[in-house]
């Protein structure tokens, strides 16, 4: 888990270097994104939760706003990647809430959650849901990855932001975890925070989704 704070206005030294990174255009990221922004004051804070680890781009793609990032690295750690196993929901709830290390008082007004709910069978995906719930608001929007139908094939990659249009795509560096893919229908009844607003097919059979928060 890694934290830090952006001061409004782009760092100098300019944008980091990608020429050999894949990238995957996002049709729904661009309007999302704007959304957010455009609802906010000049000077108020945006905090994003990435799940995924600190990428440069996506660090530097934030910059231009006041902004506190907040990186949790989850698909490294081992209960993405060997499972919740026979564990209860409360301790499941318990280990998310240790691993995603957030300040309790913080709420999170953009949560790009990526392919990570797919990683999840079902009683530790509702687990997860119930232990970011706590750190959301009314207003708050997320981003992520759902399925057609259960039998699409998700690789294991890292992403971060590029442009609001362009994501960035890095192999893992960590062993393809058991996958559990999930359509739209089935992620709203286990992601219980977020509710789906939009979803854009891709031609690989995925789903692009924006959420927003289910709370108020």
């Amino acid at each position: 888990m890694s934290e830090l704070a952006t001061p409004m206005g782009r760092p100098t030294g300019g944008p980091p270097d990608l020429p050999e990174m894949k990238r995957q255009q996002s049709l729904l990221f661009p309007s999302l994104f704007n959304q957010l922004v455009s609802r906010r004051d000049p000077g108020q804070r945006l905090t994003v939760l990435d799940i995924g680890p600190a990428h440069n781009e996506t660090i530097w793609f934030f910059s231009a706003l006041r902004c506190r990032l907040h990186f949790a690295g989850m698909y490294a750690e081992p209960l993405t990647l060997e499972g919740g196993g026979d564990r209860s929901r409360e301790d499941l709830v318990s280990e998310f809430t240790r691993l995603l290390a957030v300040p309790e008082d913080t709420r999170f007004d953009l949560c790009l959650l990526w392919d990570y709910p797919n990683y999840l069978d079902d009683d530790t995906l509702m687990a997860f849901s119930d232990a970011l719930s706590p750190y959301l608001h009314k207003g708050t929007v997320g981003h992520g990855f759902a399925v057609r139908t259960s039998n699409t094939k998700i690789t294991n990659q890292w992403y971060g932001i590029d442009q609001p249009h362009l994501f960035t795509l890095r192999p893992p560096r960590v062993a393809q975890p058991e996958i559990h893919p999930h359509s739209q229908a089935i992620l709203i009844n286990l992601l219980t925070c977020f509710s789906i607003d939009r979803g854009m097919l891709l031609p690989d059979g995925r789903l692009e989704v924006a959420m927003k928060s289910t709370l108020g």
